[in-house]
Order: structure tokens, then C-alpha cells, then sequence
């Protein structure tokens, strides 16, 4: 009897000591290990060795004068990479499909929804589809669609390289950053306006609300108020205690001060981005969904609530699900690619604003023009996902803040590098958005010397 119990708390033994080495090995591989030596001063010299595929990479030693803090910080810690030449300067190549005013862009690895067929029946719109490795072939896709005329554009991994080789190479397969091929390709073919859309969002932002200069009502935060965080979830109708978008900190959910006295104003501006809220299932973070009851629609409608303006010097996350962009905005309008899917486009809004501030763009907030009927999702690998919307968010709303008031000079790329000596993003951002300038410019100046 005690032989069998022994063997039975023996192999209870096992089992947990293969758990945890297995727990090991998968931060190992997840997030590199550390090693730390201590000098006379009591400092950690630390090197951290951070696991990318198959690859590791070296990282420069970072010094933490507290052994305890765990948090990320937000400190530069590493060198800029120099290696950011590419092996050819080619930076387009052209097609013989039409010009577009107005493009739609959306990548996908699923079947035609309600949402491509529904924006591919606009007349006033051209759509690009990003097809992926994983993507259904150009044929078998517009079998299904059953769409034959002249406004729909699918862009099959072969025509990345082809049309834009620079940037394709910069790029990961299999990766939401994919999309940046459509925004490059609707740039490319005159594009004045981008609908930036996911497949299971149903419905388009009103042209009308995007003119460059425009005197229609909206609102913002009342004279008096000023705070780097503004959430506009609150003002369209939602009923919790609290809600937020996905990117916003969550340090500053409870926050009154997020949440402004709003007065009307209709003084002219340009328009950089239209976020459109999305009913039945809106853009909230994990987090959310897993604490708090969802689907729920916003009570504000288009005829009961005006846009709401982001003011100056302020901060909040918008998304790559429903937004519409207008030419002033195009330069920032790629996302960042060394990180989750889920963190891309949140990261994109926020170093969006920063240039916004400084160029005098805005970001109008709408009440909904669409419905998303959510793809299927495991909320809990979304919320591992969403790991640097919760611990860097705030962190890095903050640096962009300083980095308005004591560096004016910084442009996109500079923006980068600088965030990557943050750990923000990894080096393939630096280096992708070197060729994303390059790339741009390079169309802009065709485009300007044939006007």
C-alpha cells in the first residue's frame, strides 16, 4: 500500500516538474532569458537575449538600478541598427490597373464576407484585397465574390514582390502588417482617400464627413480642460460603469479627467482620420470582453450625437477596422510589424498623433457607421496577445508627450529609431520604415512631376 502510494506521489512529481520545465522553455522561447551580473554599486548589468523565430538576438546590456522593478520603463537601452541599406532601390513598379480617388484596403485569409461584397457594390469606391500565403488563390477568391468589374484589385504574394519589392522584403508573411502592401498600392494609384477596413465590419464612413477643409459641427473638450488621455467611448452611450477602447490605459479607465465636458464648435480644419465606432461587437480589449457584457450597440446615432475632435496634445487608440484617411494622413499610415497583431494598429494611432499635433491634423471620432460581426477569437490568446496595450500603453503616451515639447525636429523614421531604443518595436520596423519613407517619396515626386 505505501509502495503504491509512494509511486502515485512520485509520479504526481514528474508531472509537475515537466510542467514547469516545459513552463520554462516556453518563456525561454517567448521572451528570452537574462542573465545578470552584480557590480560593487549594486547595479544589474543585464544581457538580454530575446528569442525572434529561430533566430537570437544579442541584445546591448542595460543597466537597471532596481532589481525589483519589473515594469517596463520605457528607458532607451539599446543602439539605433546601422543595416539598413537594401540590396535594391526599387522601390515600385507599375500595373496597368486604373486610378482610384477612393480605396478601400483590407487583408485577408478568409472567404468573401458581407463586408468586401458590401463596399465592392459602391460605385465611388476601388477596393485592394491582400491576399497572404495563406490567403485562397486570385481565382478561386473572385469565383466566389462573383464579382467581374473593374474597381476590385487582388493583390496575390507574387504581385507584392513584384510591385513594390523594397517594402514586400521588409515585410512578414503570414502578418496583419501585410495590409501595408494596400495602402502603398492605393498611394501608388492616386489615392485621395483610404477606407481602412477589416472583412467582418459591415458598412462605410459617409465620404461627405472627410472634405480638407470642412465647417460641420463637432465637439470638443470645453475651454479649461487639458490632459494627455481622452476617452471617447463614455460620450457615445455605453451602459458600464466604465468603458474603454483597446489601447486605452488602463491606468486611466477610472480617471474623471479622461472624460471632458464637451462644448460644439465648427471652426475649419483638415481632417487626417474618421474612426468610426462599430456596433455589436466594438473594438474593446480583452480585458473587456472577458469582465464586462458584450455585444452591446452605442446608443449615440448618426442623427443624435456630433463627431467628437481629438484636441491637441492629447492621446487616445483608434483602429484598422473602420477608418477612413485622407491624403494629409498617408504618410502614417503603415503599420509597425515586429509586433502582435493585435498591438499594430493601436501602435500606429498613437505615433500617428504624435505627427498629427505637430501638422495640425485631426482625428474625428464618429458615431457608428458600421457593424462588425466579430471573426471567430479565443479571448485569452487575445489577451496575451494585448500584453503591450496593458504594461506600455501609458508609458509610451508619455514619451510621445516629451517628445512634442523638447524634440519638434523628429520625423517618422527618426520616430522609429527612437522607439526602438525603447523596445517598442524590433529592428524590422526600423528598417521597414525606412523603406516605407523612401517608397512614398519616391510615388509622390512621379505623381507631382506629372501633374
Amino acid at each position: 500500500m505505501n509502495s503504491l502510494r509512494e509511486k502515485k506521489y512520485v509520479l504526481v512529481i514528474v508531472v509537475l516538474a515537466s510542467f514547469l520545465l516545459y513552463q520554462t522553455y516556453y518563456h525561454i522561447k517567448r521572451f528570452g532569458y537574462q542573465t545578470c551580473m552584480m557590480d560593487q554599486n549594486v547595479e544589474s548589468i543585464c544581457t538580454n537575449n530575446l528569442h525572434i523565430g529561430n533566430a537570437v538576438q544579442n541584445l546591448d546590456k542595460i543597466k537597471l538600478l532596481d532589481l525589483k522593478r519589473t515594469l517596463f520603463s520605457g528607458q532607451p537601452f539599446r543602439k539605433v541598427p546601422t543595416n539598413l541599406e537594401f540590396d535594391k532601390d526599387v522601390y515600385f513598379v507599375h500595373d496597368n490597373k486604373k486610378n482610384c480617388k477612393h480605396w478601400a484596403v483590407v487583408t485577408t485569409i478568409f472567404k468573401p464576407s458581407e463586408s468586401v461584397r458590401n463596399i465592392v457594390e459602391n460605385p465611388k469606391w476601388c477596393v485592394v484585397i491582400v491576399a497572404d500565403r495563406q490567403t485562397q488563390s486570385r481565382f478561386s477568391y473572385m469565383s466566389e465574390l462573383g464579382y467581374k468589374g473593374e474597381n476590385f484589385v487582388f493583390l496575390e504574394p507574387d504581385d507584392h514582390e513584384r510591385l513594390y519589392p523594397t517594402i514586400s522584403k521588409a515585410l512578414p508573411w503570414k502578418h496583419f502588417g501585410r495590409k501595408n502592401i494596400g495602402y502603398i498600392y492605393s498611394i501608388h494609384h492616386r489615392a485621395e482617400y483610404i477606407c481602412d477596413f477589416d472583412d467582418d465590419n459591415v458598412g462605410l464612413i459617409n465620404l461627405t464627413m472627410i472634405t480638407a477643409k470642412t465647417n460641420y459641427s463637432y465637439l470638443i473638450p470645453c475651454p479649461g480642460w487639458s490632459a494627455t488621455m481622452i476617452n471617447p467611448y463614455p460620450y457615445f452611450g455605453v451602459d458600464e460603469t466604465y468603458s474603454w477602447p483597446r489601447g486605452f490605459p488602463l491606468e486611466e479607465i477610472r480617471n474623471p479627467i479622461v472624460t471632458p465636458l464637451l462644448c460644439k464648435s465648427n471652426v475649419s480644419m483638415t481632417i487626417g482620420v474618421i474612426q468610426s465606432l462599430a456596433n455589436k461587437q466594438p473594438d474593446v480589449d480583452a480585458i473587456y470582453r472577458l469582465t464586462r457584457d458584450n455585444p452591446f450597440d452605442f446608443k449615440a446615432t448618426l442623427k443624435s450625437h456630433q463627431p467628437l475632435m481629438l484636441p491637441r496634445g492629447s492621446y487616445t487608440p483608434f483602429n484598422a477596422q473602420a477608418t477612413l484617411w485622407a491624403k494629409a494622413a498617408f504618410l502614417y499610415i503603415p503599420l509597425p510589424i515586429s509586433v502582435d497583431g493585435r498591438v499594430t494598429d493601436i501602435w500606429r494611432s498613437y505615433f500617428a498623433e504624435y505627427f498629427f499635433h505637430k501638422e495640425n491634423i485631426n482625428l474625428i471620432f464618429s458615431p457608428p457607421y458600421v457593424r462588425q460581426d466579430r471573426n471567430p477569437h479565443n479571448l485569452l490568446k487575445d489577451f496575451d496577445a494585448e500584453n503591450d496595450l496593458y504594461m506600455r500603453s501609458k508609458v509610451l503616451i508619455n514619451l510621445l508627450s516629451e517628445l512634442s515639447s523638447t524634440n519638434s525636429s523628429l520625423g517618422l523614421q527618426q520616430l522609429y529609431e527612437e522607439l526602438y531604443k525603447r523596445g517598442y518595436i524590433e529592428s524590422e520596423d526600423v528598417k521597414f520604415i525606412h523603406a516605407w519613407v523612401k517608397t512614398v517619396e519616391a510615388i509622390f515626386k512621379e505623381i507631382e512631376a506629372n501633374v
